[in-house]
């Protein structure tokens, strides 16, 4: 019982309903709304549905583009 107590006086902020995080994110949002209108939240929503893809894509690039430097120095000693 009381490192349960002493948790909770560790670290106060530990139980806030929202975080940080998503607050700048929601006033990004709104200042991009406020600024550039209907298109920015569209660009949102596309970029927030298509991350994952996105991310695939660019590991297989990463991927290749590392295959691809250690093979060229690998031959280009040869």
């Amino acid at each position: 019982m009381r490192s349960i107590e002493k948790n909770r006086k560790q670290r106060p902020t530990a139980y806030l309903p929202i975080s940080i995080k998503l607050v700048v994110k929601i006033v990004l949002v709104v200042l991009g709304y406020c600024v550039w209108g209907t298109g920015f939240i569209w660009a949102v929503v596309g970029l927030y549905l298509a991350y994952p893809f996105l991310r695939a894509i660019l590991g297989i690039i990463a991927g290749f583009g590392v295959i691809f430097v250690i093979l060229y120095f690998l031959f280009s000693f040869l």
